[in-house]
């Protein structure tokens, strides 16, 4: 039976549309495929909300200790494994990556915050009731507490930037901003009216967080990574299998994954997100997002300045009639110039991050002497801010991705160009010189010709 000539035409359409459609398919497929972190966060924050109990503190997994060391101390296992001592080692010394980096995270960070809280109560925020007094006590809690420990170094591994320069930043911001965060919120704390009565206790009974903290950095940390050192120092043909037949570079994304799960699940389990005016939680859910955005751009624009900036600045910092009296290496750090990409990469995301293994048990030390529901509400900023900058970090590291492969691109045309008028120079000065060369040939043949023919006369 023949087929009629529109249902022809018709079949011959769809056999065109499938390639269309199955390209398309491909595409979102592969999109996904490399972005299923932010699908695993998706599910982490999922399985918290419904399922509080059991990746928080104290419940079903104990992830303060499964997680928290266990797969922390993981993460740091297997960049030690992966990173080189020398790298290691260069980074430590670089004294413009640490001032740029802490000076940001521990300094200009809580200078912006306290300007944005002082902000919200003139506006009378805090006097109409909109926004909870404690709120604003968390957010400044926020911005002076150290760098976090895990997600930044996995971000910056994932984009392609610098991991070794983000686990420096990470040991060096913790064990400092340990130590120097309570300090600043005492120091930038709002005084009077409703804040009277959200003071925090005294300085000497910060002790028992400082112990946790430190062991936490020790054991989390610094050993795993030591111990990474040591086997890739000494059986480096062995750790470089192990690294790619077991895919172990990927797993610390997985192990990110529960990290977040364990900070959602402590996030909902406290019930301040819920009891606390929506209005509250909403201002700071938005709050957060425009305030990393923000610090992630203030570190790119400081870490990878313009060049009329920098030439401005140094004029009055580095070159200037008292900086000539300082250390050759002091002048270097305090010089500001562009870093290279992948170090701006750390720098981004070590500079704008904040971490709760610090402002947790710290807001929880320094309000002991205030109930339960009111130390929750205080540690809200803490968690809603941690737990947005692993989501926003995840798609910057996308823009990061392209933005290094547009470079390196931009780099290998570059060189192409040169190396072409390189090849164009020389294939020119070959085609002058074997001109000159005929030149002269013709010349000397010509004369020796002349020569023949006047001694020929001459003989004649």
């Amino acid at each position: 039976m023949s087929m009629s000539a529109p249902s022809r035409i018709q079949r011959r359409g769809e056999g065109k549309e499938r390639p269309g459609t199955s390209r398309a398919a491909k595409r979102i497929l592969g999109f996904i495929w490399n972005n299923w972190l932010v699908l695993g966060f998706g599910l982490a924050c999922v399985l918290g909300y419904f399922f509080p109990h059991v990746a928080a503190r104290g419940g079903t997994i104990r992830s303060e200790y499964s997680i928290l060391y266990g797969g922390i101390g993981l993460i740091f296992f297997i960049n030690g494994m992966q990173l080189s001592p020398v790298k290691l080692k260069e980074h430590a010394t670089n004294w413009r990556l640490h001032i740029v980096v802490q000076g940001t995270n521990l300094v200009l960070i809580p200078v912006i915050q306290l300007i944005i809280v002082h902000i919200v109560i003139v506006a009378g925020g805090v006097s109409s009731g909109t926004v909870d007094a404690s709120i604003l006590v968390g957010m400044i809690v926020v911005s002076c507490i150290p760098t976090t420990i895990a997600s930044n170094v996995v971000m910056t591994r994932n984009s392609g930037g610098d991991e070794a320069a983000a686990i420096i930043e990470v040991v060096i911001g913790n064990v400092v901003g340990s130590f120097l965060s309570p300090w600043l919120i005492y120091g930038f704390l709002p005084r009077g009216g409703e804040f009277d009565s959200l003071k925090p206790a005294e300085a000497n009974t910060l002790g028992p967080m400082y112990a946790n903290v430190m062991q936490q950095l020790g054991l989390s940390v610094l050993l795993p990574l030591v111990v990474g050192q040591s086997l890739r120092w000494t059986f480096p043909k062995q750790v470089c299998w192990t690294l790619k037949t077991f895919y172990l570079a990927p797993l610390c994304s997985v192990l990110l994954m529960l990290v977040a799960w364990s900070t959602f699940s402590g996030a909902f389990q406290t019930g301040a997100l819920t009891a606390l005016p929506k209005s509250s939680v909403i201002f700071n859910v938005f709050l957060n997002i425009a305030e990393y955005i923000l610090f992630t751009a203030i570190c790119y624009w400081i870490a990878s300045p313009p060049k009329i900036m920098a030439i401005l600045v140094n004029g009055y910092v580095a070159e200037s009639r008292l900086c000539l009296y300082l250390p050759g290496s002091m002048r270097r750090a305090l010089t500001v110039k562009r870093m290279p990409k992948e170090l701006v990469v750390a720098v981004c995301f070590c500079g704008a991050a904040k971490t709760t293994s610090v402002g947790i048990p710290l807001a929880a030390a320094m309000w002991s002497q205030l109930d339960n529901f009111t130390i929750s509400s205080i540690q809200v900023p803490v968690l809603l801010y941690t737990v947005e900058q692993v989501f926003v970090a995840q798609f910057l590291t996308i823009f990061f991705r392209w933005w290094l492969r547009r470079t390196n691109k931009v780099d290998l045309d570059a060189e192409s160009t040169v190396a072409r008028e390189h090849r164009l120079a020389v294939a020119e000065q070959e085609d002058d010189g074997s001109r000159l060369g005929e030149n002269i040939s013709r010349r000397v043949s010509a004369e020796l010709t002349n020569a023949n023919m006047s001694q020929e006369k001459h003989v004649s």
